[in-house]
C-alpha cells in the first residue's frame, strides 16, 4: 500500500474515533464504566493496516481524547491505549494459533484472546492505579486500596464484554471493507485481509 493512501487511512480511522468516542452508553453494573463503539476504528486499523497502522490510530485517538473528553483523570486515555494495545496482542496471538484454519477460528479466537489479555493486563494496571492521587487515580476522591478488589471485578467484566463486541463487529467490517475494495480493483492493505 502507498504510503499516502496509508497515511490518509489512519487519518480517517483516528477521526472516526474521536467522533464516535461521544456515543457512549454507562454500563448497567457500574454507571462509570462507558460502553462505546469508537474503539471500532481503532481495531479495524489494526485489521487493515497492520500493527503500525493500529498503534498510530490508537496514539492519535489517545492524544485526541487528551485535549477533548479525557474522562475523569488526564490519565485516562493514557489506560484506553493500554487497554486497546493489550487486545491487539490476543488478536495478534490468535492470528498467528489460528493461520490456516479459516475465518470463523479466527474471529473466534481473537475474541477470546483479545477479551483475555485485555482483562489481565488491565486488571493489573487498574489495581496499580486505581487508589493513586489525582491525577493517576481516583485516591483523591475516596477509592482505597480496601475498595479495588471489587472495583476490579466490574473493571474485568466490562473489560471482557468490551472485547466480545469490538473484535467480531471489526472482523466483520474488516471483511465487508476488503470484498468491496476487491470489488472495484483496491488493495486490501497489509494487516489480517492478505
Amino acid at each position: 500500500m502507498r504510503r499516502s493512501r496509508w497515511l490518509s487511512l489512519v487519518a480517517l480511522l483516528t477521526a472516526m474515533a474521536v467522533v464516535l468516542n461521544g456515543l457512549t452508553v454507562p454500563a448497567p453494573y457500574a454507571g462509570f464504566l462507558l460502553y462505546g463503539i469508537w474503539e471500532i476504528p481503532v481495531l479495524l486499523a489494526l485489521l487493515l493496516l497492520g500493527l503500525e497502522g493500529g498503534l498510530a490510530v490508537a496514539a492519535l485517538n489517545g492524544l485526541a481524547l487528551e485535549f477533548i473528553n479525557p474522562g475523569g483523570l488526564p490519565t485516562g486515555p493514557l489506560y484506553n491505549l493500554v487497554a486497546e494495545v493489550s487486545m491487539f496482542a490476543g488478536v495478534l496471538a490468535a492470528r498467528r494459533l489460528t493461520r490456516g484454519r479459516g475465518t470463523g477460528a479466527l474471529v473466534l479466537s481473537s475474541t477470546v484472546l483479545g477479551a483475555a489479555t485485555r482483562t489481565a493486563v488491565m486488571t493489573v494496571v487498574n489495581w496499580a492505579v486505581l487508589a493513586q492521587p489525582y491525577p493517576i487515580g481516583f485516591g483523591s476522591f475516596g477509592v482505597t486500596q480496601a475498595a479495588v478488589p471489587g472495583l476490579l471485578e466490574l473493571i474485568a467484566v466490562f473489560n471482557a464484554t468490551v472485547a466480545l463486541y469490538v473484535v467480531p463487529a471489526s472482523f466483520g467490517i474488516t471483511r465487508a471493507l476488503v470484498s468491496r475494495s476487491r470489488a472495484i480493483g483496491g488493495l486490501p492493505g497489509e494487516g489480517f485481509t492478505s
